[in-house]
């Protein structure tokens, strides 16, 4: 793998480059801003030197723009423009990175979220993601003013001491993310 540091500003974005553009204010442009200032840049870019073009990392390399660097270090390809143009969608593919185990990623989120003086939305995760993840209760009554999603689901209604809850909880998520089920959850003086 050839990795250089190259001038920002002979970096071209494709001009076929699928991808939405993100702006400033926009919550994933905000959060992806945020990872950058937290970890860095720690994915490079990806750019093609027979085309000039930047393959892979549009959204990063309007940030660091953005925040005025001069240099970013890139992974420096020679491809065709065709091969080039099956490397951006491959990268940007959710479906070539395939899927969350929804109960080991319950369980991470979990133990991030319980760390003292740790802030999960690091994640990537918006707070409302990581409520839905999380199985977070909702406030009282706003799950009996819900429409039932059918007339033939099954309710089940558990009763778990309060002292208990959150270690009970752990287990509840993951069979909650493992069967794909949906659960209201009332902790009283929420």
């Amino acid at each position: 793998m050839n990795i250089e540091n190259l001038n920002i500003n002979d970096l071209k974005p494709a001009p076929y480059n699928p991808r939405v553009d993100l702006e400033p204010g926009d919550p994933r442009f905000e959060r992806l801003v945020r990872s950058l200032t937290e970890f860095d840049l720690v994915q490079p870019l990806v750019w093609n030197r027979v085309t000039g073009h930047l393959v892979g990392g549009h959204q990063r390399l309007a940030i660091l723009k953005h925040h005025g660097m001069k240099e970013v270090p890139c992974v420096v390809v020679e491809m065709s423009l065709e091969r080039e143009k099956a490397l951006n969608i491959a990268l940007n593919n959710a479906q070539v990175g395939g899927d969350w185990e929804l109960d080991k990623l319950a369980a991470l989120l979990n133990e991030l979220e319980q760390l003292p003086d740790f802030d999960a939305s690091l994640t990537g995760f918006s707070s409302d993601d990581l409520k839905d993840l999380l199985f977070v209760p909702a406030e009282e009554g706003a799950a009996d003013s819900e429409e039932p999603h059918s007339d033939n689901a099954v309710r089940v209604e558990l009763v778990i001491n309060e002292e208990l809850w959150p270690e009970v909880r752990v287990e509840i998520d993951q069979l909650i993310a493992a069967n794909h089920l949906e659960a209201h959850v009332r902790i009283p003086g929420s």
